[in-house]
């Protein structure tokens, strides 16, 4: 049955909309695993000699201080850009195929991601190293084997908090209290973690611990699926929803705007995905405190944070326009919708999420005033800049969103081509460049006022910037329809 399945995954990647594409995403993802497999084996050596050689203290001890740290870090990357499992199985459930064997096929397709096998890069070269230096084989076995199991454990809790919101919640407030406990100093939690990572090596039994609670997920996981998995479960979920009456009348201000407008705000009201990226947004404020320290305390780092701060809903909501409105976007082309108003209800509601973002940015005013202006600079560019670049990739982007799926918003397949990527540059990469001039010809304000002027010159010319996007998206009108009717790619 796998070989089956593994069939119909090459027929759908090839018979797909965009096959060049997907060539050559995988093409660069090759690329990109194999710069980060030379990164991770370096960094085991260094992580192996840094601690004996400088800090005269065991590696081993000193690695599993950390691993607490890397189990927060693997649980947060996957929930926010990891795919889920099982999105396209109703062609599968009309068929004689028994439920079981597709949700393992699915699960069995998440143990290849890339925050799975990109630790084996690290892990197995360090634990190689261990075993050089005469630690006991079986110890090093067993602490590989509990390591694995918590990695692997990751994957299945993000499923989890991905189907479950309690689940979420409970897991987030948990490890923001931890994380509020280490950076006020209450006590260093991993003085007290470092023992329990270090118990599998010491006793290898320890290591059937992680490995149940692996099992455990696992059959969670399965069970979980086989509840969900039928064709009209969909349409059971719909009926027993019931969802507010939202006129938003305050609205009509905005003219003929207000109807684009309502719907987007319903959308984020209502559905998971869309209100993701409010929460990703808000996610992204809080983004800076990790270049808080001394190793990124360069003048360019500064105006980079300014930009994911004040950027996070622009990038996570604005990257995905018009895929946000793929279901109807056909009959929206036959009705009488011009595209100016379009656009431009959907450059109004990722400005007041920038806007927003520069609000809650001034949290950073408590680091320095001059944090908070290069956040501010950040915010105008991303309002006269970003926000019409990213509904520029928008019309190359052509990425159909199923609302009723689980799958995440970022990763879809046909979300990457050369168009987006060369737009994604000035993004980030312009006003880096910028301000490191500006910091080289007059300080830090210079380049800060340089950010700033050039977002606000973008805003002075949005009337001519919208008619070339407006010309941009009829040109790709065809093609978007066209992408719109791969359901299964």
């Amino acid at each position: 049955m796998l070989k089956r399945f593994l069939y119909l995954q090459q027929k759908s990647f090839f018979r797909g909309a965009g096959v060049a594409t997907n060539v050559l995403q995988k093409i660069l993802r090759g690329f990109v695993w194999v710069y980060f497999a030379f990164v991770f084996t370096g960094l085991a050596f260094i992580a192996f000699h840094y601690p004996q050689e400088e800090l005269g203290v065991d590696p081993l001890v000193h690695a599993n201080g950390y691993v607490l740290y890397g189990f927060v870090y693997w649980l947060v990357m996957r929930y926010f850009f990891q795919k889920m499992p099982l999105v396209h199985t109703q062609p599968l459930l009309v068929l004689p195929v028994s439920k079981n064997s597709i949700i393992r096929f699915g699960l069995f397709k998440t143990l290849f991601s890339f925050f799975n096998l990109g630790n084996l890069f690290f892990f197995i070269p360090f634990g190689v190293l261990l075993i050089q230096e005469d630690y006991t084989v079986s110890g090093v076995i067993g602490w590989w084997v509990s390591l694995a199991s918590i990695i692997l454990l990751t994957n299945f809790l993000n499923i989890m908090l991905n189907s479950i919101d309690r689940v979420l919640f409970i897991v987030a407030s948990v490890l923001i209290g931890f994380f509020a406990l280490q950076y006020f100093e209450v006590f260093d939690l991993s003085a007290y973690t470092a023992p329990v990572f270090m118990a599998p090596y010491n006793q290898p039994l320890w290591a059937l611990v992680p490995v149940g609670l692996l099992a455990v997920s696992i059959r969670w996981s399965v069970q979980y699926f086989k509840q969900q998995l039928y064709l009209d479960n969909h349409e059971k979920k719909s009926k027993k929803e019931k969802h507010r009456s939202m006129e938003l009348g305050w609205l009509d201000g905005f003219g003929r705007l207000a109807v684009f407008l309502r719907n987007d705000i319903r959308l984020i009201m209502r559905n998971k995905r869309a209100r993701m990226t409010v929460w990703m947004g808000f996610a992204f404020v809080f983004y800076g405190f990790l270049f808080m320290t001394d190793i990124y305390s360069g003048a360019v780092w500064q105006i980079f944070v300014g930009i994911f701060v004040t950027g996070g809903f622009l990038f996570s909501f604005g990257q995905f326009v018009p895929s946000w409105d793929s279901s109807y976007y056909p009959l929206m082309m036959t009705q009488n919708v011009p595209y100016r108003e379009y656009l431009t209800s959907k450059w109004w509601l990722v400005v007041v999420g920038t806007l927003v973002g520069m609000l809650l940015g001034s949290i950073y005013a408590f680091f320095s005033w001059e944090t908070y202006l290069a956040i501010l600079a950040g915010g105008v560019y991303n309002i006269g800049v970003n926000a019409y670049l990213v509904l520029l990739s928008g019309a190359y982007t052509r990425t159909p969103i199923d609302l009723t799926s689980t799958q995440k918003a970022f990763g879809d397949k046909k979300s990457f081509n050369l168009k987006t990527l060369l737009l994604s540059v000035p993004k980030i990469a312009l006003p880096m460049f910028m301000f490191y001039v500006g910091v080289i010809l007059g300080g830090k304000l210079l380049g800060i006022g340089m950010i700033a002027a050039t977002g606000i010159v973008g805003f002075a010319l949005r009337n001519v910037v919208f008619k070339w996007i407006e010309h941009i998206y009829k040109n790709e009108k065809h093609l978007t329809l066209e992408a719109y009717k791969q359901k299964n790619a």
